[in-house]
């Protein structure tokens, strides 16, 4: 008689982690090893931040503590020294630099924005506007995506060998500073005063604002490093190229009417340069400031919207031939010419409206925004030479990037008063208003008003605070600032 047999049972499968299921393929942990110290020093960062960020403005703080961010984030980083990384670094540190040089909040956190953008796209790896755009939402989730690793960490570093003698030697260090210096801050009113200028006054009522900065800070910093060790797949996210048209005209014929419509806005624009201004009125009824105010926005939808034209034909289109290559080209080639031509009347219209009607931050800014979209197109150009524009989404956000670096080094809110001004002085007409508005940055050139009306753009003394809140442009300010002269001063209107 034989005795059946069974086979034995299978082990229970391994429970999937968490984490690994709700991030799926877009984001598999790796086997990565523990790092205490990385964990140390991303706490390191919480509490510098805790410590140097409540209740300041931005300024020298700010942009030590930010660049401890970066430092740490680079020790993780394996891919720092290769050309795109390197590139990313430098402008990042460019665009912080502003916390210290500019007085303007407003650029400060446009720069700040540009500069996590930046740093989101290299941390991960995107190549593509989908791989940007999705880095960008992603990289922050590293502070929630590392957490198994962050415990992994600790748990290697827990033991009493790493941390007694870690924490020994900071509270050794500890009493023995904050003795020594509280004798001799007693013996020395000097040495008392530098010690309260580095030593931050500690309140209980400031213990929630403080804990938020360092844990904010600490988690910015964790999903950096994270991220560098461990970068997210986005390029998973963008779609398939999939197949191209089967018929030429499908795309050749659009894109064709396109073209000619541009060709025929250009053809206006050069009839409105050669026939004048008398031209114009006559034809129109509208001034020449009317006239360009009314175009602006529209051109600059228009140039957005032939990038998405390009990037959908270049996409569809078929190169499959010798004739199909040539024809793409040549098409696109065109568009995007006269697409740069509309650029340049977009930024000539801009500047008539400026001349007119007077200077002010959200003009400049768009006008900049124009001449990027312009750069971008000269690198689409580039790229239909050899029908390969995989470099472009990178290329283009290291040189919006860069434009913003030329928008703050020349200083925006000091060139929008000495616009005004001179306006000021040849028609008689300034909004004194938005010149009481503009930062600090601008002082230094409303000081130079006449006296009888300088109280109108220039009333406001520039705060004042200590080496960490130090700003170059705030500093400034106070060097040339004095009281109005005449504080019932009635500003022309």
């Amino acid at each position: 008689m034989t005795i059946p047999t069974f086979p034995a049972p299978a082990p229970p499968a391994k429970p999937t982690p968490a984490f690994d299921v709700f991030f799926g393929d877009l984001w598999p942990e790796k086997s990565l090893a523990a790092r205490p110290r990385l964990v140390a020093a991303v706490a390191a960062v919480g509490v510098l931040a805790a410590l140097v960020l409540p209740h300041r403005q931005l300024g020298l703080g700010t942009f030590l503590v930010l660049v401890s961010v970066c430092a740490v984030v680079a020790l993780a980083d394996p891919h720092l020294r290769r050309p795109y990384h390197l590139v990313s670094a430098a402008l990042i540190l460019l665009l912080l630099s502003t916390l210290f040089l500019r007085a303007a909040e407003w650029l400060s956190l446009l720069c700040l924005l540009t500069a996590f953008v930046v740093g989101a796209t290299s941390l991960g790896g995107a190549r593509s506007v989908i791989g940007i755009v999705a880095s960008t939402g992603l990289v922050p989730i590293g502070s929630v995506r590392g957490l198994p690793w962050v415990g992994r960490s600790v748990a290697r570093g827990r033991g009493a060998r790493t941390w007694v003698p870690v924490v020994r030697t900071v509270l050794l260090s500890v009493v023995a500073v904050v003795v020594f210096v509280a004798l001799f801050a007693s013996a020395d009113a000097l040495f008392a005063r530098w010690v309260d200028a580095l030593v931050p006054d500690l309140t209980l009522a400031d213990t929630p604002a403080r804990a938020f900065a360092g844990l904010a800070l600490a988690a910015l910093t964790l999903a950096g490093v994270y991220a560098a060790l461990n970068p997210p797949l986005v390029e998973r996210l963008a779609p398939p190229p999939g197949p191209p048209v089967a018929r030429r005209f499908e795309w050749l014929v659009p894109v064709s009417l396109v073209v000619a419509v541009f060709g025929l806005f250009v053809t206006a624009q050069l009839t409105v340069m050669f026939g004048g201004h008398g031209y114009l009125r006559r034809t129109t009824g509208l001034t020449y400031a009317e006239y360009v105010h009314q175009g602006f926005g529209q051109l600059t939808v228009a140039t957005m919207l032939t990038l998405g034209v390009v990037a959908l034909t270049a996409r569809k289109a078929s190169r499959a031939r010798a004739r199909d290559r040539l024809l793409l080209r040549v098409v696109l080639g065109a568009l995007c010419l006269l697409t740069l031509i509309v650029v340049v009347s977009a930024l000539s219209r801009m500047h008539v409206y400026e001349e007119a009607y007077g200077f002010t931050r959200l003009r400049l800014l768009v006008s900049f925004f124009e001449g990027w979209l312009g750069l971008v197109l000269a690198l689409v150009v580039a790229a239909g030479v050899r029908l390969s524009g995989w470099w472009v989404p990178r290329a283009a956000l290291l040189s919006g990037a860069s434009v913003l670096v030329v928008l703050a080094a020349i200083n925006p809110d000091a060139y929008i008063a000495e616009r005004n001004i001179a306006r000021y002085e040849s028609t008689g007409k300034v909004d004194w208003h938005y010149l009481y508005q503009l930062s600090d940055d601008a002082t230094p050139v409303l000081a130079g008003l006449p006296a009888e009306v300088r109280g109108c753009a220039t009333v406001r003394p520039p705060q004042a605070g200590d080496w960490l809140a130090w700003n170059l442009g705030r500093a400034r300010a106070s060097e040339v600032w004095t009281p109005s002269l005449d504080s019932g001063v009635v500003c022309p209107s």
